[in-house]
């Protein structure tokens, strides 16, 4: 159940939103488009954090099931696997940075001179 929910929430998260929002070669029309779906966009975040959890999950089974066959390897696959989910999760901070920055925020509007 894991993967599968790993495999959706991925396909949909890259294939649907990313269709929908990003064009290629054109900046102006992806921020035009993200603005126009912030909901769509904010929902495909909070799948990307769904994702990674379920990956979490998942490494923790499989250290588990691997730990009686040689737990120092399970052990390894388990902190790079970890690691791994690190990076991803950290660089999908970077997903949601557009809406910071393309937000109707006040400190966007004020000048200093």
């Amino acid at each position: 159940m894991l993967y599968l929910l790993t495999f959706l929430a991925g396909g949909f998260a890259e294939m649907f939103v990313s269709d929908k929002l990003v064009v290629p070669g054109d900046a102006a029309a992806t921020a035009s488009h993200i603005l126009a779906h912030r909901g769509l966009f904010q929902l495909a975040f909070a799948v990307y954090l769904i994702e990674m959890a379920s990956q979490i999950a998942l490494t923790s089974i499989f250290y588990d099931l691997l730990k009686p066959v040689n737990r120092s390897i399970a052990l390894l696959a388990t902190f790079l696997s970890l690691a791994g989910c690190i990076v991803k999760t950290l660089s999908r901070l970077f997903f949601i940075a557009p809406l910071l920055v393309l937000g109707d925020a006040h400190y966007l509007t004020q000048i200093h001179g």
